[in-house]
């Protein structure tokens, strides 16, 4: 076991560490990238379950809590509202850039004084936009009606100030504040009404609203393959360590197998004594050169070491020689 487990000394080396270090970072980014998906998620299913108890639920009477538009609570989004009142004609406005269907056009808003007191900005609507210029509706656009009216609306919390401006009459976004300041009106600014219904109705209306899709997004799955990259960075951790392992195991064989091939070629004092030209060999064992710097070391064997003094056989066959040439 401890003889298996010592392969894997070289996991504390400085470029394995540091490896390791790399991968518990990427994970850790992964899984709070997936928490975050997830907040996603929870936020979109929030939406959707306001949508599906509050869209046609019944009305709330204004007055009996008129904070519903002053201090918004995310509650109530989309929860229909019944107040009596009559609207501010004079201070309508018209919200720009508004799509619908594929056509660019405008939101039609109208403050709406209630019975109360209160001033509530009523979005009535969509128009289209002019062919020719479009910067302003297609047409004429509808008068609410006069007189003391019973309207019905749907709670939405007011928008973002985005910072653009626009010509007179016309806001860029339904940021109450800016509609406050525009019509010099004290209006509840935390939320306004999407128009539901009209009592007495006017003969002409804009575009009435459709009710929102119930859009689950892809967030579940983004969230889920996050977890996936966060494990898959110690798997692919642990698969590169196994690798060399396998790698320096495959090394060693191939070593051991051409050391066994060439030692056949040199005696035991490292002599060559093959058959062939001994330069041929040492090309073939050139061919090792691209193998790991440890493999290099065994495939070749040394050759033998020259030696200071000669042996007394080299100084018989030496004075042999000399007798031989003498002769």
């Amino acid at each position: 076991m401890l003889r298996n487990l010592s392969v894997y000394r070289f996991l504390f080396t400085g470029k394995w560490i540091a490896g390791f270090i790399f991968a518990v970072i990427f994970s850790l980014i992964c899984v709070y990238l997936a928490g975050w998906q997830m907040g996603r998620k929870e936020e979109l299913d929030y939406r959707n379950s306001l949508i599906t108890d509050n869209y046609d639920a019944q009305p709330y009477r204004f007055a009996d809590d008129q904070s519903l538009f002053s201090d918004f609570e995310q509650a109530n989004l989309w929860h229909p509202v019944e107040m009596r009142g009559h609207y501010l004609t004079e201070n309508q406005l018209l919200v720009r850039n508004r799509p619908y269907e594929g056509l660019n056009g405008f939101e039609v808003l109208v403050p709406f004084e209630t019975v109360q007191g209160n001033v509530v900005v009523i979005d009535r609507g969509w128009l289209v936009a002019d062919d020719m210029d479009a910067s302003k509706p297609a047409g004429e656009v509808p008068a609410p009606p006069a007189g003391e009216v019973t309207v019905t609306a749907r709670v939405h919390n007011g928008e973002m100030d985005t910072g653009k401006s626009a010509v007179e009459g016309q806001v860029a976004s339904i940021h109450l504040p800016t509609i406050a300041a525009l019509t010099g009106l004290d209006v509840d600014d935390q939320a306004y009404g999407q128009l539901v219904s009209e009592d007495p109705a006017a003969a002409v209306t804009p575009e009435p609203f459709v009710k929102p899709d119930l859009d689950t997004g892809p967030n579940l799955s983004y969230s889920v393959q996050w977890y996936v990259f966060a494990a898959g960075a110690y798997v692919a951790f642990a698969w590169l360590a196994r690798q060399k392992v396998r790698n320096d195991e495959l090394d060693a064989q191939v070593a051991a197998e051409l050391d066994a091939y060439y030692s056949q070629f040199y005696d035991a004092e490292g002599n060559y004594i093959g058959e062939e030209d001994e330069s041929v060999l040492l090309r073939k064992m050139e061919m090792v050169d691209d193998m790991p710097a440890h493999m290099k070391a065994i495939v070749r064997p040394k050759l033998a070491k020259k030696r200071s003094q000669p042996t007394d056989e080299e100084l018989e066959d030496a004075y042999l020689d000399s007798l031989e040439k003498l002769s």
